[in-house]
């Protein structure tokens, strides 16, 4: 590869093989700069997009990945003991209801702060806090001893948990080539539905031995771990760093470790190609032009999507127990929903390579609404030969709403330019937590009420519905990248 001049000032990157000097394969390198032409501005957007996914991208994408499976893990891990301790602590189920609202709310706080964070100190150093934040939480709520306290500690834990997602989404996008952005995204936020899988087994078999307590603290211990051992490989987003004149050293070793060369001093100008900031960003900039219909239709695809995937990962052990099936059977339940959360998210993503996020997206919304409505009848029957029917709905209901979670952070690092795009994912991550707050009311509303077990899932494929039309409504979505033969 060579470089163009196609403008004045501006690098544009041009692959060309030279016969006998350059093997096809490494077409992507950047031998040198010419040194008798004047200092270049670096399109740091094109850069990154011709560079190969193997190297930092691909680190990156791991890596994240791995931290977000034991983030999955900490979301359901108080679904996982609250049957449990109901019990030890004599409760009703209902009452458990503020102490799964409080998870969320810390999350959709931490999504707009740790968001906004994000945008001011970079998405490195946010992501350690989030990470340390919800570790803090879920070892003191190991140590709570009575509701009140453990709703203050999964708080603490949400405030973490809502912004690790979005930033691990937001790094990741913002390292890897367009081209495989969407699968790359979806690879790392699958980390949280094999996480919560995990953790049910973990779950089921811990828990009869050591008790709800050890749980958290699991899901205190791995993500340090994790962090710890990678936190010296992680590199900071380049397209945050351009934004950073005195930060350009930095950025120029991560430019060079991206092109596996010394290419770059740090004397040169750096540039995203992307709109700048007018001033200083504010939230109120997600609602104005050309911002404001994405950003509303974004949140109600997100907090709609939200309040039925947390409806089934919160409440779907305590409902199937309801239902009379064994806490075992009921842990399984979740194992299985998490299962086709992986399927969904990664399949889902290579369908949007050929035909686009919006014909991908929500056809899977609607197959969770199927699916749902299906859960509803089968629950509502005494016969209970019909589970390894029920299993099959909760995979595909996993499948639907983890993939539509997959899909739509996706869809909103495609929608905000980078200097908001922190903000902007952040603040759906947040308002999305409406839903998951919304969901504890209707999980508790529906014990308080002693509804049948269908009329839980009844609710959630309502809303489903609703995440379809939304989805469907958004004007800037992931365009295929090749046409369907």
């Amino acid at each position: 590869m060579v470089l163009a001049r196609q403008q004045p000032d501006v690098v544009h990157w041009r692959r060309e093989t030279l016969e006998g000097q350059v093997p096809a394969r490494m077409s992507h390198s950047v031998d040198r700069f010419r040194a008798d032409e004047p200092p270049h501005t670096i399109n740091v957007t094109e850069l990154i997009d011709a560079a190969p996914l193997i190297g930092p991208p691909s680190w990156i994408i791991s890596l994240t990945f791995l931290i977000l499976i034991a983030d999955g893990y900490d979301i359901q891990s108080i679904a996982f003991a609250a049957p449990a301790l109901a019990v030890s602590w004599g409760v009703k189920r209902q009452l458990l209801g503020p102490v799964l609202a409080s998870g969320i709310v810390g999350m959709g706080i931490g999504s707009v702060l740790m968001g906004r964070l994000a945008d001011r100190i970079g998405r490195k150093l946010a992501f350690c806090i989030c990470i340390g934040a919800l570790s803090a939480g879920s070892l003191l709520s190991a140590a709570s001893s009575n509701l009140d306290q453990l709703v203050l500690f999964r708080f603490l834990t949400g405030l973490g948990l809502g912004g690790a997602a979005p930033l691990a989404a937001s790094l990741s996008a913002e390292w890897t080539p367009a081209r495989w952005r969407s699968l790359a995204v979806a690879i790392v936020i699958v980390g949280v539905p094999l996480g919560g899988m995990l953790g049910a087994v973990v779950a089921e078999q811990i828990i009869p031995s050591h008790g709800w307590r050890s749980v958290f603290l699991v899901g205190a211990i791995s993500p340090v771990l994790l962090l710890v051992l990678s936190l010296p490989k992680l590199p900071e987003s380049p397209k945050y760093l351009v934004g950073r004149p005195m930060e350009r050293q930095r950025l120029a070793r991560a430019l060079n470790r991206l092109q596996r060369g010394t290419l770059f001093t740090g004397s040169e100008s750096f540039s995203i190609a992307e709109p700048e900031p007018a001033g200083r960003i504010a939230l109120v900039t997600l609602v104005r032009a050309p911002f404001l219909a994405t950003s509303l239709l974004l949140w109600t695809a997100f907090s709609c999507n939200t309040l039925a995937l947390y409806g089934f990962v919160n409440w779907l052990p305590t409902v199937l127990s309801a239902s009379g099936i064994s806490l075992g059977t009921a842990l399984r339940g979740s194992v299985w929903f998490n299962s086709g959360g992986i399927i969904g998210s990664v399949a889902g993503s290579l369908l949007i390579g050929t035909y686009g996020s919006r014909n991908v997206g929500t056809s899977a919304a609607l197959a969770g609404c199927i699916a749902a409505t299906a859960l509803g009848v089968i629950t509502s029957s005494a016969d209970h030969t019909t589970t390894a029917m029920m299993f099959s709905l909760v995979v595909l209901a996993g499948a639907s709403l983890n993939g539509m979670q997959a899909f739509l952070y996706t869809v909103s690092a495609h929608s905000y330019p980078t200097y908001i795009r922190g903000t902007g994912m952040g603040a759906a991550a947040a308002v999305s937590r409406i839903g998951g707050v919304l969901s504890s009311v209707v999980g508790s509303a529906f014990f308080a009420a002693g509804l049948s077990v269908g009329s839980f899932f009844y609710i959630l494929a309502a809303v489903i519905l609703i995440t379809a039309v939304s989805f469907f409504a958004l004007r800037r979505q992931v365009p295929p990248r090749r046409k369907p033969a």
